[in-house]
């Protein structure tokens, strides 16, 4: 059901984060990036686990922000195949 999966991704570090340790600002951009959002083949992203492999930072012209190529590990919700999920309907709206 909820799984560890390793990706990789290359983010960017915007300067307000520059106050930040730079694990920390990685891990908020990932957050940011992947949380509550369903990934094809992969499931739904819950929240980053570790940083596996941290690349150094490049600046590209006429840029402020530091990209960095980062490889993580994510906790991910992904129900197996014939997996029966129990549950309760707390509300429903019209929507």
């Amino acid at each position: 059901m909820f799984v560890l999966t390793v990706l990789r991704d290359t983010l960017k570090i915007v300067p307000e984060d520059f106050r930040k340790t730079r694990e920390q600002a990685l891990k908020d951009a990932i957050n940011e990036k992947y949380a509550n959002r369903v990934l094809h083949d992969v499931g739904l992203c819950i929240l980053v686990h570790d940083l596996v492999e941290i690349d150094e930072g490049f600046v590209q012209h006429s840029e402020g922000w530091i990209w960095i190529k980062v490889k993580f590990r994510m906790i991910v919700f992904r129900p197996f195949r014939d997996e029966v999920l129990v549950g309760r309907v707390r509300s429903a709206g019209a929507q």
